[in-house]
C-alpha cells in the first residue's frame, strides 16, 4: 500500500528514524504516536507528553490536511503507565481528561482552515461489542465526535479480536468525501504482527 500519510501509534525507533515522521514528545514510555509521510509538515503547536498525541499538516498548497494523531488511555493504564494518570484520577478519570484536552486542540486546529482528521488508538469501540471499554466511555467519546462534526469512518470495521469493532479509529468530518475504505489484516503470511488491525481510508 502506498498511503500520502500513515499514522503508527506506538511506533519503533526504525520508524522514528525514518524520513518524513514526526512524533509526539517522547517520556518514560517513548513517544506514543508518530505521523509519516512525505509531505508532512509541522505546526507550531506544543503538546505535553501526557496528551499522548502530534500534529501535522499534510499536502500542498492546493490541498492540504491536518492530521491529529493521538492515543487515548485505556482501562489498566494505572498499571501500566502510571505517569499518564494524575492524582486523585481513575482509568476513567484519565480517558475523560485525554479525551477533553484532545478535543480542546482539535478546536483550536479546526480553525486553520483546512479539514482535520483524528486518528489513533482510542482505547474505545464506537459501535458493537464493547469488549475492553465501557459503556461510560463510549457515550463520552460519541459525544465528543458529535461536538466536534466528526464520525468514525472506520466506526463498524473489525478489530483483530473477533466479534469487536475497531477501537483504532480514523474520524474526520461528518460532510468529508470518504470513497474507499479497508482493514489491513494483523496477520501476514500466518506471523501475527499485532494484536490490532490497520485502516485506511481514501478521501477528496
Amino acid at each position: 500500500m502506498c498511503a500520502d500519510v500513515m499514522v503508527l501509534t506506538e511506533p519503533p525507533s526504525s520508524v522514528l528514524a525514518a524520513a518524513g515522521v514526526l512524533a509526539s514528545p517522547p517520556g518514560l514510555h517513548g513517544p506514543w504516536v508518530a505521523i509519516q509521510g512525505r509531505q508532512v509538515q509541522p505546526l507550531d503547536r506544543k503538546i505535553p507528553y501526557d496528551r499522548m498525541a502530534v500534529a501535522a499538516r499534510v499536502g500542498t498548497n492546493d490541498a492540504q490536511i491536518i492530521v491529529y494523531g493521538a492515543v487515548l488511555p485505556w482501562t489498566a493504564v494505572k498499571n501500566h503507565a502510571p505517569d499518564l494518570v494524575r492524582a486523585g484520577e481513575d482509568s476513567f478519570g484519565a480517558f475523560k481528561r485525554a479525551l477533553q484536552e484532545q478535543a480542546s486542540d482539535i478546536v483550536a486546529l479546526q480553525k486553520l482552515g483546512a479539514p482535520v482528521v483524528w486518528v489513533g488508538d482510542f482505547n474505545q469501540s464506537v459501535e458493537g461489542a464493547n469488549f475492553g471499554g465501557s459503556s461510560q466511555r463510549r457515550d463520552l467519546l460519541n459525544q465528543t465526535l458529535k461536538t466536534l462534526n466528526m464520525v468514525a469512518w472506520n466506526g463498524i470495521a473489525a478489530h483483530a479480536k473477533p466479534g469487536m469493532c475497531a477501537i483504532d479509529l480514523i474520524c474526520g468530518p461528518e460532510r468529508q468525501s470518504v470513497t474507499a475504505s479497508g482493514r489491513i489484516e494483523p496477520m501476514v503470511n500466518g506471523v501475527t504482527m499485532s494484536d490490532h488491525a490497520g485502516y485506511w481510508v481514501d478521501i477528496q
